[in-house]
């Protein structure tokens, strides 16, 4: 047989099953996906960019006229989030740091501890300590520090050439010692050294936010909100902290009266637009009070304690399986949400912690080894053998690795580490 009689083409028939998204249902799912913050830009934006499209404010913020800010100003929050945006960072870094841009206080400081805020968010407290220093980095230096001798320090450690003697007394946390010049006596430098660090610290910035207008400080808009009457629990949505996209049609009517051609075509779209993305936002908050009603069930304990150890397993395949929902729209769902309860604001994801061993969600592991290794001896401290063996004795079976990797997100040293520390 000849080469070519080998390669000659033949026709066969295949039956294939593609899935194709409609734009509307892809519209559907991506308003789906935003937060309230997102969603909130997404609105004012196309209130700009269609020319029959206004805004009807919440009535909270129309009770203050100062709610509507000058495009001339930027705004802290804008400022970093930008820089965010721009940045050559990984998905988690830059969901982590924005994240904790929401947390800053008016004076652009992070005055929360990082153990507090894990409790808000699924990120580990050492996805925390990794990643605050690019928040720290970001412009104006210094933003997210705790307090204002760590502020002073992220600025002095980038300047080339800056005073040694300051820099140590910033390193070692004696900005306030500095301040006093009564208690100069107890330092190890010269009066005359400590004049020349203090003019040194002096033409560090203190308030990095104070170049931008911070009066209007914009929180994170929680997308669900729990609460409880009596014994009962309420679910409610967000949706009325958002401005809402109203429609002018009248001048429509008008415009399309006296338009033709291509005109015309476009006026419609507008209108098309218009409707598409408002049935988009009424399926987004249809889908999350269900979600919502469907966790408040599931989690209630934990909803009413805002205690760890109550949540519940809860995993997207179930809750998809349970609510007629397709997992991918469940995982948009709860896509960078956040959620209100007692007054206290908290992710979404938080509420769907991942079975680690048993009936023991992860955050409940962490919780015992961080309990065992905070009521240990400092001098001799558990190793990670000895926390298996402690969870055995509860039948809990983990094996070294798992606890260790438990302890390194929750940012704890190992025993040799600890005992060294200790000593």
């Amino acid at each position: 047989m000849s080469q070519s009689q080998k390669m000659a083409l033949k026709v066969q028939e295949k039956l294939v099953t593609r899935l194709f998204l409609s734009a509307k249902l892809r519209q559907n799912l991506t308003v789906l996906s935003y937060s309230s913050n997102d969603l909130k830009k997404v609105i004012t934006d196309f209130s700009e960019t269609n020319p029959f499209v206004s805004l009807k404010r919440p009535k909270n913020e129309l009770q203050n006229l100062d709610w509507i800010t000058s495009p001339d100003e930027e705004n802290l929050l804008d400022h970093l989030l930008s820089q965010v945006r721009l940045a050559d960072w990984d998905q988690r870094d830059k969901k982590i740091i924005t994240f904790l841009i929401y947390q800053l206080d008016s004076d652009g400081y992070l005055r929360i501890e990082l153990s507090d805020l894990k409790q808000k968010t699924e990120f580990s407290l050492d996805q925390l300590k990794k990643t605050i220093d690019k928040l720290h980095h970001l412009d104006p230096l210094g933003i997210g520090a705790y307090n204002l001798n760590e502020c002073l320090l992220i600025q002095a450690q980038t300047k080339e050439n800056f005073n040694e003697v300051a820099l140590d007394i910033l390193k070692n946390n004696q900005l306030e010692k500095l301040a006093d010049p009564q208690g100069w006596n107890n330092f190890k430098y010269s009066k005359e050294e400590l004049l020349v660090a203090l003019s040194a610290i002096r033409t560090l910035n203190p308030a990095p936010a104070s170049a931008f207008d911070t009066s209007q400080a914009q929180y994170l808009i929680p997308d669900l909100r729990f609460e409880f009457e009596g014994e009962d629990l309420l679910v409610s949505s967000s949706n009325f902290d958002l401005p809402e996209l109203v429609f002018n049609e009248q001048e429509f009517a008008n415009m399309q009266k006296n338009s033709q051609g291509s005109d015309k075509q476009y006026f419609q779209k507008q209108k098309r637009d218009f409707t598409e993305l408002k049935q988009a936002i009424a399926q987004r908050e249809q889908t999350l009070i269900r979600l919502g009603k469907y966790i408040g069930k599931v989690q209630r304990k934990y909803l009413k304690s805002l205690d760890l150890q109550d949540l519940e397993i809860l995993n997207l395949e179930q809750t998809a399986r349970d609510l007629n929902l397709a997992i991918s729209t469940v995982s948009r769902a709860i896509k960078d949400k956040y959620v209100e309860c007692q007054g206290k604001i908290f992710s979404l994801k938080l509420l769907f912690p991942r079975k680690s061993v048993g009936k023991l969600t992860s955050q409940q592991v962490e919780l015992l080894i961080e309990e065992q290794i905070k009521n240990e001896d400092k001098a001799n401290p558990l190793s990670d053998d000895q926390l298996v063996a402690n969870m055995q004795k509860n039948k809990i079976n983990l094996s070294r690795r798992t606890v260790a990797k438990y302890r390194k997100c929750l940012g704890i040293k190992n025993s040799y580490q600890r005992k060294t520390a200790e000593n």
